[in-house]
């Protein structure tokens, strides 16, 4: 069909009367649903080529690590590259662990103090909710104890009232009438407000406590300044042969970029960090002299304000620990270590913000 027949025809469709309005309402659903389609073709593009973008970057994240595998196993492999990546991923292995053995510490020294200032708050509700009791319990028997002599009261007046006959004591009956009711509309409101207090008595009894609104700001301080205490023990404990320290580099260098001299002394060091792996692991923790510390810690530290809850790196001071040759000192020189400012054992995880 030649285009000026098509477009013929296409004149005779608009033609007003040309068309029923079911064919109206039927082309306007296929211009709809060609929109609709447009537009979920567009949306299923823009999906594709994001997928596309996502799935390269896995491919090249993936060959990235394919390559440094490759390059650790040539390393792992060299005798003289070798027994370093042992020491240093050994050096790892002692940093995640003693980094889990203080998170574990903090948890429990939060779990107590949370208990402890729930059961505190407990106890200091209870005390005051017995004060308001017995303050309720003393005005309903003042209630009670007037109610009952306003009861007496009335009955000795409506007995009275019983008792007047005759024309002669009508002035007398109404006057004693008026008293009556004077007198019950006082027994009404010492009776109502022995239920009113009888009410509120049994919804304080019945009330719950509120919810625990958390560990206080002393609470967290305190807990705080045990998991540095702690964190510092650690550091010690782990001085010999100086493996806080090298322990520390192995979070900020590339396993490439460590050496810790001769086999032998690669031996040495391994066999240190043994010993001192099973020191970390060991579950029956040596907390002698970590009270000493803790309190030695609460006595200097300073905070920024009111409100905050982890101590001024400057106010903890420094460990004096021992450094390995290895790390760029001599044997015998020591290193100032401040758990904070170096964030030994990821102990900045561990503190109650």
């Amino acid at each position: 069909m030649e285009f000026s027949d098509r477009l013929s025809n296409l004149r005779q469709l608009l033609a007003p009367g040309a068309r029923q309005p079911a064919e109206d309402e039927r082309l306007l659903q296929l211009y709809w649903n060609r929109a609709e389609l447009k537009k979920e073709l567009s949306r299923l593009q823009d999906e594709r080529h994001k997928l596309i973008e996502h799935l390269n970057k896995h491919e090249a994240t993936f060959a990235r690590h394919s390559e440094q595998l490759l390059q650790l196993e040539e390393f792992l492999g060299h005798p003289e590259t070798g027994p370093h990546a042992l020491v240093y991923f050994q050096l790892r292995s002692l940093w995640r662990a003693s980094s889990a053995k203080v998170a574990r510490f903090a948890q429990q020294l939060q779990q107590q103090q949370a208990d402890r200032e729930q059961r505190r708050q407990l106890l200091e509700l209870d005390r005051t909710r017995r004060q308001q009791l017995a303050d309720f319990d003393r005005r309903i028997a003042s209630s009670r104890a007037r109610a009952d002599e306003l009861e007496a009261q009335l009955k000795l007046q409506e007995a009275k009232l019983e008792s007047m006959r005759g024309f002669w004591n009508y002035a007398r009956r109404r006057r004693l009438a008026e008293e009556i009711a004077t007198e019950r509309q006082l027994w009404d409101q010492a009776a109502t407000e022995v239920t009113d207090l009888s009410d509120d008595r049994a919804a304080l009894e019945e009330q719950a406590p509120p919810p625990f609104e958390g560990i206080s700001v002393d609470g967290r301080r305190i807990v705080n300044t045990a998991v540095i205490a702690y964190a510092q023990q650690l550091v010690v404990t782990l001085s010999t042969g100086g493996l806080a320290v090298l322990a520390k580099e192995t979070t900020t260098k590339r396993v490439f970029d460590m050496k810790y001299g001769t086999r032998e002394e690669c031996s040495r060091l391994m066999m240190l960090l043994r010993e001192g792996l099973s020191v970390v692991k060991n579950e029956k923790d040596d907390l002698s002299g970590l009270k000493e510390r803790t309190d030695a810690l609460r006595a200097v530290v300073a905070y920024r304000s009111d409100a905050d809850t982890v101590p001024l790196t400057d106010s903890i001071g420094t460990l004096p620990v021992p450094v390995a040759p290895v790390s760029g000192l001599e044997a015998g020189n020591k290193a100032g270590v401040n758990v904070l400012v170096d964030d030994y054992w990821d102990v900045y995880q561990a503190l109650l913000q």
